[in-house]
C-alpha cells in the first residue's frame, strides 16, 4: 500500500509533471516534423522525383534577364542571382522609403493647405490600391514609351523607352573597392571627430564647431583619397594575401575541431555565468526546476553541436570552408575569401579582362598576334593583340587591334596565337597601377549585329529594366505611405511643451523639428518602422508578376525545370527568415541604443 502511494505521489509531483510535459511536447513536435518530411520524401519518390539537392550543382541551361550572372553555371549560382536581385530592391528601397515616408509624414502636419491636402490625397490613393495593381500600373507606364528603333542607336544623357530607363552613372573601376573602404574609414573618422568636439563643448562650454570640423576633415581626406590617397587601404589586401596562404594549409578537421571548441567554450561560459548568478545574496544558491532545465539544455545543445560537427554534415561544412566542395560548383571557402580580398583591396588590384565586341555583329575572334606577355607594363590604350573579328555567319572577317583597358602590369595570359575565343571569354589578368575609382559613363543604345534587336549597352551608364523599375517604385511608394503615418504619429506623440520650449529659446521651425522633435519621436517610430521594412522585404516577391528575376521567380523556374519543389521552398523560407531576422536585429539594436536610460 505504501509503495502504491509513493508511486501515485511521484506521478503527482509538480517537478515530474513539468519535466514530463515539456519532454513529451518536444518529442511530439520533433515526431510531427520528421513524419511530415518522411511523408514528403515518400510522395516525391512515388512521382519519380526523389528529394535531392543535386540540382544545385547542375547547369540549369537557362538565362536570367538581369543580375550578376546572366548565364549561371549551376542551380546554386542561379539562386544566388535571385537573392542578390531581391537584396538590390530591399536595401535601396528601405533607404528611399524612409526618406520619402519621413518627408510625407512631416508634410501631413504642415500648416500649408496645399501641401497637407496633396500629401493626404497621395496617401489615400496609394494606401487603398492593392500593391500588385500599383506594380502593374508602373510597368504599363514604362511600356507606353516607344520601343527602341534603329534611329535610337547612339549615346544619350537620359533615355526612356519600352526597354526601361537609362541615365548617366559612375561605373566601377578595379580600384573602386579600395576607394569604398577608404570612404567608410574616413566617414567613421569624421564621426569620431564630431563626437570628440561635442565632448569638448560639453566639458568646457566653449564653441568647438563640431560640424565644421568633421565635414572639413571628411572632404579634405576625400579629395586626397580621390587623387590616390585611397591606396593606403591596400594594406588590407596585403595582409589578406598572407592570411589566405596560411588558411590554405589548414585541413578540414581543423574547422570541425574549431567549431566544436567554440561551442564548448560558449556553453561552458554561459553555464558558469548562470551558476555564478545564483551565488548572489538574492538567489542564495537555490536552484529551481527551470534552472536545472536550463543547465541541462545547455549541455545537450553543446553535445549536439559537437556530434553534428563530426558527422557527415560537419564534414561537408568543413570541406566547404576549406574550398574543396565540388558537388554544387561552389567556389567559396575561407582561402578563396581572403584571396578575393587580396585581389580587390591590394595596392594594385587585379582585373580580369574578357574579350569585348569591338565591332557590330562581332561574336568571336581569332588571335593573329598576341603582343603583351606576363610581366609587360602597358598603358591604357596600348595595343596588346591583333585579332580577326568574326560573326556567326562568316560575313564579318576584319582584322582589328585589342587595346589595353587599364594601365598596369600583365600578370597572366589565357590565350595564344591561333586560338579562337568568344565574346566574354577571359583573355588576361592585369595588376592595375593607375586608374580612377569611378568613371562617369553615359547610356548607349546599340544594335545587336545585323538583327533588328536593340538594347542598352552594358557598361555604359545605368539602365533600369521595366521589371526592376515597377517593383522598386511600387514597394518604395507603398511602404513610404505607411512610414509617413508612423512618422506623423511619432511627431504627435512628442509633448507639445517640447515644441513650445524650443520656440521660446529662439529655434526656427526647421531647427525645432531637427533638434528637438525628431530625436524624441524616433524612439516611438523605430519599432513600427521596423515592421514596414519587413513588409517591404517580403513584398519584393511580387517581382515575379512583372518578370523581375528575384529569388521567387528564379526559384519557380528551377523547380519547373528540375521538379524539386520542396528544396526550393525550403531555400525560400530560410532566405526570407534570414533577411527578416537581420532587419529585426538591426532595428532592435538601435531601439535599445536610443532607449531613455533611467537612474
Amino acid at each position: 500500500m505504501k509503495n502504491a502511494l509513493k508511486t501515485l505521489s511521484f506521478f503527482r509531483n509538480v517537478v515530474f509533471l513539468k519535466w514530463a510535459s515539456q519532454i513529451v511536447f518536444l518529442v511530439g513536435l520533433l515526431y510531427i516534423i520528421w513524419s511530415y518530411i518522411q511523408n514528403a520524401v515518400v510522395n516525391l519518390e512515388q512521382t519519380n522525383i526523389a528529394f535531392s539537392w543535386g540540382w544545385l550543382g547542375e547547369t540549369p541551361g537557362v538565362s536570367i534577364a538581369e543580375g550578376m550572372y546572366t548565364l549561371p553555371n549551376s542551380g546554386r549560382q542561379m539562386i544566388q542571382v535571385g537573392m542578390l536581385n531581391m537584396l538590390r530592391v530591399t536595401v535601396t528601397g528601405i533607404f528611399a522609403a524612409t526618406f520619402l515616408g519621413t518627408f510625407l509624414g512631416i508634410a501631413r502636419l504642415s500648416k500649408n493647405y496645399i501641401v497637407e491636402k496633396t500629401s493626404t490625397g497621395l496617401l489615400e490613393v496609394v494606401r487603398n490600391v492593392p500593391l500588385l495593381v500599383q506594380i502593374f500600373f508602373f510597368q504599363a507606364f514604362v511600356l507606353t514609351f516607344p520601343r527602341l528603333e534603329v534611329f535610337d542607336v547612339g549615346t544619350y544623357n537620359l533615355h526612356v523607352s519600352a526597354k526601361g530607363i537609362a541615365f548617366p552613372w559612375l561605373n566601377r573601376q578595379p580600384t573602386a573597392y579600395l576607394f569604398w573602404v577608404y570612404l567608410i574609414a574616413i566617414l567613421i573618422l569624421a564621426n569620431k571627430i564630431y563626437k570628440w568636439r561635442v565632448q569638448i563643448l560639453e566639458r568646457e562650454g566653449r564653441e568647438t564647431r563640431p560640424f565644421l570640423w568633421s565635414v572639413g576633415i571628411f572632404f579634405g581626406l576625400l579629395v586626397a583619397g580621390w587623387y590616390g590617397g585611397y591606396r593606403v587601404m591596400g594594406v588590407i589586401g596585403f595582409l589578406a594575401g598572407y592570411i589566405s596562404t596560411g588558411v590554405d594549409l589548414l585541413p578540414a578537421i581543423f574547422y570541425q575541431i574549431l567549431f566544436s571548441s567554440v561551442a564548448v567554450f560558449i556553453g561552458f561560459r554561459s553555464t558558469k555565468k548562470f551558476i555564478d548568478s545564483k551565488k548572489s545574496e538574492e538567489a542564495q544558491g537555490i536552484y529551481s526546476d527551470d534552472d536545472y532545465f536550463k543547465i541541462i539544455l545547455n549541455v545537450v545543445v553543446v553535445l549536439l553541436v559537437v556530434v553534428l560537427m563530426f558527422s557527415s554534415v560537419g564534414l561537408g561544412l568543413s570541406n566547404f570552408l576549406v574550398g574543396d566542395e565540388i558537388v554544387f560548383k561552389a567556389d567559396w571557402g575561407v582561402p578563396q575569401f581572403f584571396d578575393g580580398v587580396n585581389n580587390k583591396l591590394y595596392w594594385n588590384p587585379e582585373a580580369k579582362i574578357v574579350l569585348e565586341a569591338e565591332l557590330d555583329g562581332m561574336k568571336k575572334a581569332e588571335i593573329v598576334d598576341w603582343i603583351a606577355v606576363p610581366g609587360t607594363e602597358v598603358t591604357k590604350g596600348d595595343v596588346v593583340a591583333i585579332v580577326t573579328a568574326k560573326d556567326l555567319k562568316g560575313d564579318l572577317n576584319q582584322e582589328i587591334s585589342i587595346n589595353a583597358k587599364y594601365t598596369g602590369v600583365i600578370e597572366e595570359v589565357f590565350v595564344s596565337n591561333g586560338d579562337t575565343i568568344k565574346i566574354n571569354d577571359k583573355t588576361y589578368d592585369i595588376r592595375v597601377t593607375d586608374s580612377k575609382p569611378l568613371e562617369l559613363s553615359r547610356p548607349k543604345v546599340e544594335q545587336i549585329g545585323t538583327t533588328k534587336f536593340k538594347r542598352y549597352a552594358e557598361g555604359f551608364g545605368k539602365s533600369l529594366s521595366v521589371g526592376y523599375f515597377a517593383i522598386w517604385l511600387g514597394v518604395v511608394l507603398y511602404t513610404a505611405i505607411f512610414i509617413s503615418e508612423v512618422v506623423r504619429a511619432g511627431i504627435m506623440a512628442v509633448s507639445k511643451g517640447q515644441s513650445e520650449a524650443g520656440l521660446s529659446l529662439g529655434l526656427g521651425r526647421g531647427a525645432l523639428l531637427r533638434l528637438v522633435v525628431l530625436p524624441q519621436a524616433i524612439r516611438v517610430m523605430l519599432p513600427p518602422m521596423g515592421n514596414q521594412y519587413l513588409n517591404l522585404a517580403k513584398n519584393t516577391s511580387l517581382g515575379i508578376a512583372v518578370a523581375y528575376p528575384e529569388i521567387v521567380a528564379v526559384g519557380q523556374t528551377l523547380y519547373n525545370q528540375e521538379g524539386q519543389t520542396l528544396p526550393v521552398f525550403l531555400i525560400w523560407m530560410a532566405f526570407y527568415s534570414t533577411v527578416s531576422l537581420t532587419i529585426s536585429t538591426i532595428i532592435n539594436y538601435y531601439n535599445r541604443k536610443m532607449k531613455i536610460v533611467e537612474r
